[in-house]
């Protein structure tokens, strides 16, 4: 089932006429791949819940949806298979207070030492400076992500770890020049860096840290606090019993084989500790169809049984090209995995992205029209009632 042309482009009416970088400044905190706009989310938490109401998603990501539901009144829940993920969500799920960073700061400026960095990998003592890479060491070494104090300087400092250059080429993060959201691979940064004579930045990291967090903002008093955990979609959901069960969940799920998010971000899982090899042979990354319905079931099937009476699926799922072919996953989805999770289409929403407006642009065209069609598969329990109108939202 889906919407006529004229009530389905009504839906998407409502978040292309959101201003340009409409949202909380916290959604800017780090770069991420494969990452949807908060309006999107936003027009559906308003849509199908109510202030007090528990939105989750589970491929949790930046933890957009999470922010969104969180600043809106709602409770936001995510999970994530990724701890790169599970950082950025809860980071911006249960925020510390700004006394709290103030008082935090004043700590770390206070016992802050410079580690010797001689023995991590050439790749990382190259686009570092050694000033900056002690800095760095200690801080990993000091930060507790465990803490949402220490958590909060963690994703903002995982957000300036690789940034843009400026319009003179001098660099903005802590490293050489990268793009914001993900980091070139090693070899081609040796050549890079070889061939234009970079020089890594010698700055300040707690100075710089400081002055991205004042940027970013406080959280909002009026804002609800929500929870953020490490998950697979695919087993079991450990689902936080202190919570009631969701009225909405609205994710995004991997696509088919579309990318390796850990190795993608090989320098930020390197300052969290982690071996992105390792993460990456824990996310679904196949590029296999079957074997996307068969983790898509599962995911469904799990999404299930945590949803709550009368609550509603969201799953931002985009084409694909495979091959020849351009594939369209949601309907795949649709067709093959819903019936056998006990639930039903409600409604299959199409959304067409420019290429522009894409991350993946700079890969060139070829690659940005990979997914210049998204499309929101609505889905609920069989029995569940009629979906209530449509609201206007008023972009503020």
């Amino acid at each position: 089932m889906a919407f006529e042309a004229d009530l389905g482009a009504a839906f998407t009416d409502q978040w292309h006429r959101a201003p340009s970088r409409w949202g909380h400044p916290w959604h800017a905190m780090c770069s991420y791949m494969a990452m949807f706009p908060p309006t999107i989310p936003r027009v559906f938490i308003d849509w199908l819940t109510q202030p007090g109401d528990v939105v989750y998603d589970p491929f949790s990501g930046r933890g957009t949806t999470i922010l969104e539901a969180c600043t809106s009144g709602r409770i936001g829940l995510g999970s994530d298979a990724n701890p790169l993920a599970w950082v950025l969500s809860a980071a911006k799920a249960a925020p510390p207070s700004s006394a709290g960073i103030g008082k935090r700061l004043h700590d770390l400026r206070g016992r802050l030492q410079i580690v010797d960095g001689s023995d991590e990998a050439p790749i990382i003592r190259e686009i570092f400076d050694p000033y900056v890479l002690g800095q760095l060491l200690w801080l990993r070494r000091e930060l507790s992500v465990r803490r949402a104090v220490d958590r909060h300087f963690m994703a903002v400092l995982l957000g300036i770890l690789h940034m843009n250059a400026r319009r003179d080429g001098t660099a903005r993060g802590l490293s050489i020049p990268m793009p914001n959201t993900f980091a070139m691979a090693p070899r081609y940064v040796s050549r890079y860096m070889a061939t234009h004579g970079l020089r890594p930045p010698k700055v300040n990291v707690l100075d710089m840290l400081e002055a991205r967090a004042k940027a970013l903002g406080a959280a909002s008093t009026r804002r609800s606090s929500g929870f953020a955990w490490v998950q697979d979609a695919t087993k079991a959901i450990r689902y936080p019993t202190r919570y009631s069960r969701p009225k909405l969940i609205f994710a995004s799920p991997p696509y088919l084989g579309v990318m390796r998010y850990a190795k993608m971000n090989w320098l930020r899982m390197w300052l969290l500790g982690h071996e992105p090899k390792t993460i990456d042979d824990c996310l679904f990354g196949s590029g296999s169809l079957s074997k996307y319905k068969h983790f898509m079931t599962s995911t469904l099937g799990n999404l299930e049984q945590v949803l709550g009476r009368g609550g509603r699926i969201c799953l931002v799922i985009g084409d694909v090209r495979h091959g020849d072919r351009q594939i369209n996953l949601a309907g795949e989805v649709a067709d093959a995995c819903v019936r056998s999770a006990g639930l039903k289409v409600d409604a299959i929403i199409d959304d067409r992205l420019p290429v522009r407006q894409k991350v993946s642009r700079i890969w060139g065209d070829s690659k940005g029209r990979a997914t210049e069609v998204d499309r929101i598969l609505l889905l609920s329990r069989r029995g569940t009632g009629e979906l209530p109108p449509l609201p206007t939202i008023q972009w503020a």
